[in-house]
């Protein structure tokens, strides 16, 4: 729809109006108001006073339409907002029940379309600081990218997510930590060696067979993706400095490995790939199917 308004005569200048209003005198200006829909066109007269308002029953009408679309559009873009909004705090009260716990979370939608109570999601980007996992060491930052993601509103319920990759940060006190927790070893130390390798010095038993306090084991290995988890294979296994066989590097790589292991549900994913730096270990992981509907691990 078009609105256009034209004068039949030439409209005088400001000052010339102001002058003649102040004289007391009407004047009044012929006009036409054109309204253009589509093919067709309609065109109403009326006169226009000096302060340029049109004395048609037209023009209250056009106005109310012009403020009723433009409140339509403000409106829109809003809801919109409103509804990103309301689904990212959703999918940050869901996020610890799904990947698991952690310091801070934060999350950016796109692509939103709401389909009753379900609203779908094109893409979902995720961040969180200190993530705990299950059979995992703390991860010290995560950067998750969603696709395809459906929430259920009204549930307040993430369902699922056509797939997920990850970029992820683990540190060396973190791993340390981690294999402290695991059974048959204690005092566990980490040093990182770019671009692959990691030694750990750590006490450990065997078959109740313990070491001495004074006595510690130094393995180095280099970290892969295997079978979709972080592992180290072993090359070197040291007690007091002294090399060992082949048989206690086996035992006490079963001992440490899986360092990370992403495969449990709700949000099973598998490591692609490893890289080390002198102060943390980097790896992707992605997953292809996220049921995030299954009850929490």
């Amino acid at each position: 729809m078009h609105l256009s308004v034209r004068p039949v005569r030439g409209v005088p200048s400001r000052g010339r109006l102001l002058k003649e209003h102040n004289e007391k005198t009407d004047l009044c200006l012929d006009c036409e108001v054109r309204l253009e829909k589509g093919a067709g066109a309609s065109v109403h007269r009326g006169r226009a006073t000096s302060f340029g308002t049109v004395e048609q029953p037209l023009r209250p009408a056009v106005r109310s339409l012009q403020f009723a679309l433009l409140c339509g559009v403000v409106g829109l873009a809003g809801c919109a907002s409103v509804i990103d909004g309301r689904i990212e705090q959703l999918i940050l009260a869901e996020l610890p029940r799904v990947v698991g716990p952690a310091a801070r979370y934060d999350v950016d939608v796109a692509g939103t379309r709401v389909d009753g109570d379900i609203a779908r999601l094109r893409q979902v980007r995720v961040s969180g600081e200190r993530v705990e996992r299950a059979r995992a060491p703390v991860l010290d930052r995560a950067e998750l990218t969603m696709s395809d993601v459906v929430v259920n509103r009204t549930e307040k319920r993430l369902l699922s997510a056509r797939g997920a990759d990850a970029n992820v940060r683990i540190l060396p006190r973190d791993i340390a930590v981690f294999l402290d927790a695991k059974a048959g070893l204690t005092n566990a130390a980490v040093t990182l060696h770019p671009p692959y390798e990691m030694t750990v010095e750590v006490q450990f038993n065997v078959a109740g067979f313990v070491l001495p306090p004074i006595v510690r084991a130094r393995v180095r290995g280099r970290l892969v993706a295997s079978a979709g988890n972080l592992v180290m294979e072993v090359s070197d296994l040291r007690l007091v400095g002294v090399p060992t066989g082949t048989v206690p590097a086996f035992v006490l790589e079963r001992l440490i490995n899986p360092l990370v292991d992403l495969s449990g549900s709700p949000a099973p994913s598998r490591v692609n790939s490893v890289s080390v730096t002198p102060d943390a270990v980097t790896f992707t992981a992605s997953s292809s199917q996220v049921e995030a509907g299954l009850p929490a691990r």
